[in-house]
């Protein structure tokens, strides 16, 4: 996502210092405290967020409609391609084409959010040298942004539910805290893909392998049961599993979220996001100057 220098220059990127106005005791008033250093950005983060959905629909004639339309057309090819094989393997009285949807709008959102927030501080490298801004909040907006178009993609999804006779379940809002950890899962990596990003160009190529390769090793458009105990195993290892049991058991019932699939994406988020801004804070100052 590209953006205005001058645009930014005109918004409140820096925190303002704080004026020694007087309360009516004559004490000054206490300094904002934040929980965390990033929130002092947070009204920067909202206008990233607005204008990283504005400028990638801006030349599209459908807009924001795409993000309703393409998991539906992905869906339809890929369920007329695997229903047959994969539809009757779900237990009980799952339907193959909401949890295929499921799948499609989840992966979209990881792998559209780490390829994006890897790649949203070297397209804004010209704002970075020419003003300060925190560094951090582009892989963070682009992560949220993407985290807005997950939520979005769920209106045609739950369309599929009810068309294919899938309830929506009541425990639909949990799939607030399945986004949330999300986000923070792919602001983590693309924190740390950012810097890989700008000193070698090859990491782009190796992402996009990788991947693809992890997208065959989530149980997208097929159930787990069908794989041998091994890979069931690999299967299990791989956080988006875990991700993706939880999501479509909280949309409509449609899987087994367990305990241990909670704890495992809880970890794997907070993981994520800590590895990351260790690795950003460590390699940055020495990376900053390749833009």
């Amino acid at each position: 996502m590209l953006i205005n220098a001058g645009c930014l220059s005109h918004c409140s990127i820096t925190p303002q210092k704080p004026v020694n106005q007087l309360n009516r005791n004559g004490v000054p008033h206490a300094k904002p405290r934040y929980p965390l250093p990033i929130m002092k950005y947070a009204q920067l983060i909202r206008l990233l967020v607005g204008r990283e959905l504005t400028l990638r629909y801006k030349r599209s004639v459908i807009g924001i409609g795409w993000t309703l339309l393409n998991p539906m057309l992905t869906s339809f090819v890929l369920w007329i391609v695997f229903s047959f094989v994969f539809g009757s393997k779900l237990p009980g009285n799952q339907q193959y084409a909401p949890y295929l949807m499921a799948g499609i709008l989840l992966n979209t959102f990881f792998s559209q959010g780490v390829t994006f927030s890897a790649e949203s501080i070297a397209s804004n490298g010209s704002v970075l040298t020419k003003i300060y801004v925190p560094p951090q909040v582009f892989p963070i907006s682009t992560a949220l942004a993407g985290l807005v178009n997950f939520f979005i993609g769920m209106i045609p999804l739950a369309v599929v539910c009810l068309i294919s006779g899938q309830s929506i379940a009541w425990t639909m809002p949990l799939i607030l805290i399945v986004g949330l950890c999300l986000a923070l899962l792919t602001a983590g990596i693309g924190l740390t893909l950012s810097i890989l990003y700008i000193r070698f160009d090859d990491s782009r190529n190796i992402v996009n392998i990788l991947l693809m390769i992890l997208m065959y090793f989530t149980p997208i458009f097929y159930p787990i049961s069908v794989l041998s105990e091994k890979l069931q195993k690999i299967v299990t290892l791989n956080p988006l599993t875990s991700y993706l049991d939880v999501f479509r058991w909280a949309f409509s019932n449609n899987a087994t979220a367990t305990f241990a699939d909670w704890v495992y994406m809880f970890s794997t988020s907070l993981i994520s996001i800590a590895i990351g801004t260790l690795v950003f804070k460590k390699y940055w100052p020495r990376t900053v100057a390749m833009l």
